[in-house]
């Protein structure tokens, strides 16, 4: 007996090697997933802006990545202890306003590569829920906690996200053909919002990106929502906040992922990767022993033989980490 629903997840008609740029915006989810792909040595670019999610401040953070539009004084709001943008995370915020500016313009002339010559573009989407600040009636990525009076909450239509999306991929298509753009949704709950807030806004992002998807054959849409859930249903699942999937959860949706997008040369590197990492992080009992100076240099000879088979990857810390003692 089967005793769970498991998702079935189409291969996808597009493979992801390491020799690609992967650029990933979106929710925290996003990071989730780009941090076990920065450890498996993908060149992947992720948040720019730091960590977004309603779908109007994501696309905005991609068009002004395209565009390389550096952000100027007059883009800055002060708090009355730090100097922040609206349209940026909070990692951005500090006391002077000159080290916000190169903070974040500093992001997106590093992104503006990515975005113009990437391979795949991963977005995903947290919350249909939007907050547009009363002074200039522009929709924010974050509040920044200033005080709720500044600012006006509304649920996004499907026509407006549908609409931004619409003008967002044909520019990107006209900046890179070659582009494969990946649409997720967070299955992180926005539970401040309200459960049926929150599942309202969920579905109205599901039929935003079912119309974009079915629109544009360059764009498709990889059901992490889904995976946990309908798949993962236990709270066993979940961080201690109950909200946010566990690092176990996050690993099996990664999983879903490699089986999704990974083909078979992606996966022996894969596992030559995995085999470095092991030896790297093994502690002996004693690091001076005739057996773990054998152990290093056997590892040692392993590993120049892969970083010769594949030029582009970078192994320089995983040799730091192997020659000092731990």
């Amino acid at each position: 007996m089967n005793f769970r629903t498991e998702i079935f997840i189409p291969k996808a008609d597009f493979k992801v090697n390491h020799r690609q740029k992967i650029a990933m915006i979106g929710s925290c989810f996003t990071n989730n997933i780009g941090d076990r792909l920065l450890k498996d040595k993908f060149n992947v670019l992720l948040n720019p802006y730091g960590i977004l999610f309603n779908p109007i401040s994501v696309a905005k953070a991609v068009e002004s990545c395209v565009d390389q539009s550096l952000l100027t004084e007059d883009s800055l709001i002060y708090n009355g202890e730090k100097w922040l943008s609206l349209a940026h995370h909070s990692q951005f915020n500090q006391l002077k306003k000159q080290e916000v500016l190169e903070g974040v313009n500093a992001s997106i002339l590093k992104a503006k590569p990515y975005y113009n010559n990437a391979d795949i573009l991963i977005i995903t989407l947290g919350t249909a829920w939007v907050y547009r600040y009363n002074n200039t009636g522009e929709y924010v990525a974050n509040c920044h906690k200033l005080p709720s009076k500044k600012f006006t909450k509304e649920l996004l239509g499907i026509n407006t996200i549908v609409g931004t999306y619409r003008s967002l991929l044909k520019k990107l298509k006209e900046a890179n053909r070659n582009m494969k753009i990946v649409f997720t949704i967070s299955p992180i709950r926005h539970w401040k919002d309200g459960c049926v807030e929150n599942n309202q806004s969920k579905a109205v992002l599901q039929l935003s990106v079912k119309e974009l998807v079915e629109e544009f054959d360059y764009a498709s849409y990889f059901p992490s929502y889904e995976i946990v859930m309908d798949e993962l249903r236990d709270y066993r699942f979940y961080a201690k906040d109950m909200l946010h999937p566990s690092n176990v959860a996050v690993d099996y949706i990664y999983e879903k992922f490699i089986q999704t997008y990974y083909n078979d040369e992606t996966l022996n590197l894969l596992k030559k990767i995995n085999k470095i990492r092991s030896a790297v992080e093994h502690k002996p009992f004693n690091f001076e022993a005739e057996s773990h100076q054998k152990f290093i240099k056997k590892t040692k000879v392993f590993m120049e033989q892969v970083d010769k088979e594949y030029p582009y990857l970078d192994f320089k810390n995983e040799f730091e980490k192997l020659l000092i003692p731990t």
